[in-house]
């Protein structure tokens, strides 16, 4: 069996106690070196200079320069290591967690608080897996990098063409499915995780605003986060956006955000769609879950066509409840590899054979103003 490979950390904290906290819980993660500490964005840009790390522990809130001063000195840092920012969970710290995923930082971990029972058991087990899917980016990264680029032969240029053909496919998307839904989509059904802050930015602010039919979304992050998310859509979109509210009617044109620590549903009242918001338990170890979503408009065809978005996100949220839409007439449009921060949930996705269009995140909103320009 081949040894995992090494993973070079640098752990940047303004205070000594939770470097050294943080430090002991890396140092329970087998192929995590802790390669040194910073203790502010000076001495951070220094190290990392020095100490060639792959990936990055960056707490926001520091002396003499911040982590948002930090990530924008590093901004042309040309895919050499990953960042995962450390935050608390107050309204500041979600605001500027978003601010900079929106900046390029892979991922983010909560602090601990006073109510967690293992504070250590659980920064370990979400370290293990946020690092590890960073270190697998940073050198997939790598890789495209060394491969060279070159034109096809002729011959292989023609055999992408007669691939294309099959699979019913003349232009660049890559159709899995042959395209079903018949008319307009009565309503727009998106969902994401990891990576997901920084598309949906880029995403909603080229929206144009000329959609007839509400949106809703579901993204894999806490209470607060998803109340700064909504927030920073809405700034950044022509479209408006709320956080859903159990019974809301949803209204065209508006983008309706799961809240933390529910499921989003969506079911029909008095001729109308409505938000169900409902209790059960964790699916894909997340609450809010893309699925149950996706399975509650599903089971709305054919009366709701629906169109689905699946965007960049780790594990396979969205893929069996895409190929639930698709089964009923609905289309479905998946993130491709290369845009997303993870292809997990976009290529669990089009593994499954669910997809209709696999696109790069800058032609999505193309792809979806298609269904509503006469």
């Amino acid at each position: 069996m081949m040894n995992k490979p090494l993973i070079r950390v640098l752990i940047v904290d303004d205070s000594v106690i939770f470097r050294n906290f943080l430090r002991g819980c890396l140092s329970n993660i087998s192929n995590v070196e802790v390669v040194g500490a910073a203790r502010d964005g000076v001495d951070a840009l220094e190290k990392i200079k020095a100490l060639r790390p792959d990936v990055v522990t960056l707490d926001m809130e520091m002396p003499r320069m911040n982590g948002m001063e930090v990530l924008a000195k590093l901004e042309n840092r040309d895919n050499k290591f990953e960042i995962i920012v450390v935050t608390g969970s107050n309204s500041n710290d979600t605001e500027r967690t978003l601010k900079a995923l929106e900046a390029g930082a892979f991922d983010f971990v909560m602090k601990p608080t006073s109510s967690d029972k293992d504070p250590k058991v659980t920064l370990i087990k979400v370290l293990t897996e946020k690092i590890a899917l960073a270190h697998r980016k940073l050198k997939g990264a790598a890789r495209a990098a060394r491969t060279p680029q070159r034109a096809p032969t002729r011959i292989e240029a023609q055999r992408q063409k007669i691939a294309q053909a099959k699979a019913g496919n003349s232009g660049g998307a890559i159709v899995k499915r042959p395209r079903t839904l018949k008319g307009r989509p009565d309503i727009v059904a998106i969902g994401s995780s990891t990576g997901g802050p920084k598309a949906l930015h880029a995403l909603f602010s080229e929206l144009s605003a000329n959609i007839p039919v509400p949106l809703v979304l579901t993204q894999h992050m806490p209470k607060l986060f998803l109340v700064s998310l909504a927030k920073r859509i809405d700034d950044v979109s022509s479209l408006a956006c709320v956080v859903a509210g159990d019974g809301m009617e949803l209204k065209p044109g508006v983008i309706h955000v799961a809240p933390g620590e529910r499921h989003m549903e969506i079911v029909r009242s008095g001729g109308k769609l409505v938000v169900a918001l409902t209790n059960g338990p964790k699916v894909h170890h997340c609450k809010p879950s893309v699925d149950p979503m996706f399975f509650s408009l599903a089971k709305l065809a054919p009366a709701v066509k629906v169109l689905s978005v699946v965007l960049t996100g780790m594990g396979a949220d969205g893929a069996a409840g895409s190929l639930e839409i698709g089964n009923k007439g609905g289309h479905v449009i998946v993130q491709d590899e290369k845009s997303s921060v993870v292809w997990g949930m976009p290529g669990a996705t089009a593994k499954m054979g669910a997809a209709h269009e696999i696109l790069p995140l800058n032609l999505i909103d193309e792809a979806i103003m298609r269904f509503f320009v006469k």
